[in-house]
């Protein structure tokens, strides 16, 4: 089958190669996908180097091509998206790859496999983020009446956005959010009750005070988590809220707060030194039952996937891809290749 395998040029520049690898098969708790569309995120560039070429996709959407002996909730022909295990092979800049059953979900047939490849990374980080991390009431829990206040810094980016809708459907109230020039994608289907401005604006902690009209903060999400992003966050939260970020974070905080680096690897194990063993096996379980929520979402049509834009070219197209994302070029749109489009397919 073809992949294509990714690094960096000597001038850091993300190049691309289609080679010729064996089909994977499956392991027991695997599922063996033909990919239609693979997603694309900033990780797929930020973890290549120069030295080994390496296919760095993850997010996969297609149908089922074959499964491994313990899988009992999918079969060939299934339509499914699934976030492939970070840094390992069969990933989904190729024609199949390899997800385990825990972060595979099927999506309806009036979903495109487009719009599927945008979920699977954003939407296991953000609830890994929420509802584990942050240890939010998941939003299948029965209300508790309380007022939780949440603040999200960049809540357009894809990963905040996401944040923002499961914030939305667990109740979370007031839900703010620090954001820039893509901030009408939030306000078009009301996605926080209060949006703060970051461009050009030296008072986004007395902002986010302002906008918490005397409620304890306890949570804070930071969706960007580069300095001085979580500034402002550590500034408002109690002194025994949580704060927790996609990026580990070295800057000193207000108040002794520390930003948790969380990840969405814990759902596979990715690195070890992170998390504890117990909390590796509640985020295994956790994304299980979370891909079971998310395919009752996306069925029951509660669930707006993220705008998207179509690589020309198949994976011929995906290193350009990357370097725009890499250049900070994409805005407020997921990229997505067609395996189809290739040209040497």
């Amino acid at each position: 089958m073809k992949e294509l395998q990714v690094k960096n040029d000597a001038n850091g520049k993300v190049v691309g190669q289609i080679v010729e690898v064996p089909k994977p098969t499956p392991g027991p708790n695997d599922v063996l996908i033909k990919v239609a569309v693979t997603g694309t995120n900033p990780k797929d560039w930020k973890y290549i180097n120069a030295e080994k070429a390496f296919n760095s996709g993850d997010d996969i959407a297609g149908t089922v091509d074959a499964v491994g002996e313990n899988v009992a909730s999918f079969r060939p022909g299934d339509r499914v998206a699934a976030f492939h295990v970070m840094l390992t092979e069969n990933g989904s800049f190729a024609e199949y790859a390899i997800a385990p059953q825990t972060t595979t979900f099927h999506i309806p047939s009036s979903l495109s496999f487009e719009d599927a490849a945008t979920i699977p990374l954003v939407a296991y980080t953000a609830a890994i983020s929420l509802y584990q991390e942050l240890a939010l009431p998941a939003p299948w829990s029965r209300p508790s009446g309380e007022s939780i206040p949440l603040v999200v810094y960049g809540g357009s980016t894809s990963v905040g956005l996401t944040t923002l809708k499961f914030a939305r459907l667990s109740g979370f109230s007031p839900l703010i959010t620090i954001a820039g020039g893509s901030k009408d994608i939030i306000e078009k289907d009301n996605l926080a009750d209060v949006i703060i401005d970051y461009r050009n604006n030296p008072n986004i902690a007395e902002d986010i005070k302002k906008a918490l009209n005397g409620k304890e903060l306890h949570h804070a999400f930071d969706a960007f988590s580069e300095h001085p992003s979580a500034e402002p966050l550590a500034a408002n939260l109690s002194p025994n809220g949580k704060l927790v970020g996609i990026l580990p974070y070295k800057e000193a905080l207000s108040n002794g707060h520390k930003l948790k680096f969380a990840y969405v690897g814990s759902g596979h194990k990715v690195y070890p030194k992170l998390n504890t063993e117990e909390e590796y096996k509640a985020d295994q379980d956790f994304v299980q039952i979370f891909s079971s929520y998310l395919e009752k979402l996306l069925r029951e049509g509660r669930f707006k996937t993220h705008p998207v834009e179509v690589l020309a070219g198949g994976l011929n197209g995906i290193p350009e891809g990357l370097n725009r994302l890499k250049e900070q070029k994409v805005k407020a749109s997921k990229l997505v290749a067609r395996i189809s489009e290739t040209q040497d397919l």
